[in-house]
């Protein structure tokens, strides 16, 4: 009986021993390869009166995977058991999988990005991801998945058919903590994206003619809606007041603002 069950045992110590063996090419010092699988969804978030919902950004605005800019950042342990930091960077994803960069076994960090940081403007939306902690092993290549999102918000302008109707030569601006986004209002069109740094509160400002009597109005700089978040289109939109009120009704992620009118003397010295 006890060469019966002496078998089984030496077996189970051959296993052990060859997956301690392949553990320790994995982990130990050497060199190893990885991929990403880089994912930029479309799909963000869309604010407007009284609703939320979703809203796919357009395609030419979305950047392909591989013209993300890569930056790494790690740590590995060489022969010797001493500790040593790495940094590499690469133009674009694409640049890195054409040249397959062997990277020693250890911890690193991965950064993409695309588009300028903090620049606001129609057509500059900011994507960016993280992969943090991934582990780089001796002897594998092992493919990471990594999600790229918009960093920055966005808004469209729209003006109502009421607001035609009363007002002629409609100027409205947008104002960010440091831009300021000019709309002629002709139209009940709505405006092309324009992209803002998130974490701010957007203000309204404007002037106009009335259609009645042509006299000419301003509307002063008045701040709307609350604390802009990423990866967020908002929809602005903007009615004359009630009936026979000189003032703006503002709708903004489901709030209401009004921006009384204030005429202006074309002629003040006459």
């Amino acid at each position: 009986m006890k060469r019966i069950w002496m078998i089984p045992m030496l077996a189970l110590a051959l296993v052990a021993t060859a997956c301690g063996s392949e553990d320790d090419l994995q982990t130990g010092a050497g060199k190893g390869q990885v991929d990403f699988a880089v994912d930029v969804p479309q799909e963000i978030n869309l604010v407007q009166s009284r609703a939320e919902s979703g809203y796919a950004l357009p395609a030419a605005l979305v950047p392909a995977a591989e013209d993300f800019a890569l930056a790494m950042t790690g740590t590995y342990l060489d022969e010797q058991n001493l500790s040593h930091t790495y940094e590499g960077s690469w133009v674009s994803v694409a640049a890195f999988n054409t040249e397959k960069p062997d990277l020693q076994a250890g911890t690193y960090t991965a950064t993409f990005t695309h588009g300028e940081a903090n620049v606001e403007g129609v057509a500059k939306p900011y994507f960016a991801g993280e992969l943090a902690n991934f582990v780089v092993k001796a002897n594998k290549k092992i493919t990471y998945p990594v999600v790229c999102k918009l960093v920055n918000s966005c808004f469209t302008l729209q003006v109502s058919a009421w607001m035609l109707n009363y007002y002629d030569d409609i100027e409205l601006t947008i104002h960010t903590a440091t831009n300021a986004f000019n709309f002629t209002m002709n139209s009940q069109e709505v405006t092309e994206l324009t992209f803002v740094n998130p974490a701010q509160v957007l203000s309204i400002s404007g002037t106009a003619v009335k259609s009645q009597n042509g006299v000419a109005v301003e509307f002063p700089k008045t701040a709307i809606g609350s604390t802009l978040v990423g990866e967020t289109v908002y929809a602005i939109s903007v009615d004359h007041g009630t009936a026979g009120a000189g003032s703006l009704s503002i709708a903004f992620d489901g709030s209401f603002t009004e921006v009384a009118e204030v005429e202006v003397e074309l002629n003040p010295e006459v």
